[in-house]
């Protein structure tokens, strides 16, 4: 069983999901999760603050693409759980590391916010480096029981994270409440690739939880 817990961060208003699974309801009432794992860290240490309790430990830190909004805590969390992996699609991991903030800075030119990331790389230094890279059909090793599926078009990169038993998807930025979709005027994003993505997502069962990068859950109807 899961639980599943969501925290808006930083001035973007970023979902980050801390996802807990648990052997049994014992193991839940108890608060002794055998996988905890951290999709989209946004923000900053005020923002970690947020959810740092949960974090007994930290089995993986997943991100649905590499833009800016949905990365900027993981220094933070990086240095408490060094060993964690860190795992995003393989077209997006250019956005980790340390020669990632030249594409952040290009990125967020375009909101006029390149002297908050920049200030940010100053204070923060380099991204980590992305140490598992992701593709469409892998599976979480940490988390088996989440699937990716690539879902280019608001990056090349863009994944959702789908646990069919659970009937629940991480939508990323590809999909939000309201039939919003994401922005393709970032580097990299393809409204067709877009819409091809959409129609797959359009495909999961009926009632399917749909957990976006910003804003309200909603169903697939």
């Amino acid at each position: 069983m899961y639980s599943i817990q969501c925290f808006s961060t930083a001035y973007m208003g970023t979902n980050t999901y801390i996802v807990s699974r648990y052997s049994s309801e014992s193991a839940q009432e108890k608060g002794e999760p055998d996988c905890v794992f951290v999709i989209d860290a946004g923000g900053h240490k005020i923002d970690v603050d947020k959810y740092y309790s949960l974090l007994k430990r930290c089995d993986g830190f997943v991100f649905t693409h590499g833009h800016f909004d949905h990365i900027s805590a993981l220094p933070y969390l990086h240095n408490l759980f060094p060993d964690a992996p860190i795992a995003i699609h393989k077209d997006d991991a250019c956005y980790l590391g340390e020669d990632a903030a030249a594409l952040h800075l290009s990125d967020f030119s375009a909101l006029a916010l390149t002297p908050y990331v920049r200030n940010y790389f100053e204070q923060e230094g380099s991204l980590p480096a992305a140490t598992l890279l992701l593709k469409d059909g892998d599976v979480l090793p940490f988390a088996p029981e989440w699937s990716i599926l690539h879902t280019p078009g608001h990056s090349p990169g863009s994944i959702c994270l789908y646990n069919e038993s659970e009937k629940t998807l991480f939508s990323g930025d590809t999909i939000f409440a309201g039939g919003g979709i994401g922005r393709t005027d970032l580097r990299g994003g393809n409204y067709s690739e877009l819409m091809k993505s959409l129609s797959r997502l359009e495909e999961l069962p009926h009632g399917t939880k749909v957990l976006p990068g910003h804003g309200e859950y909603t169903y697939v109807e």
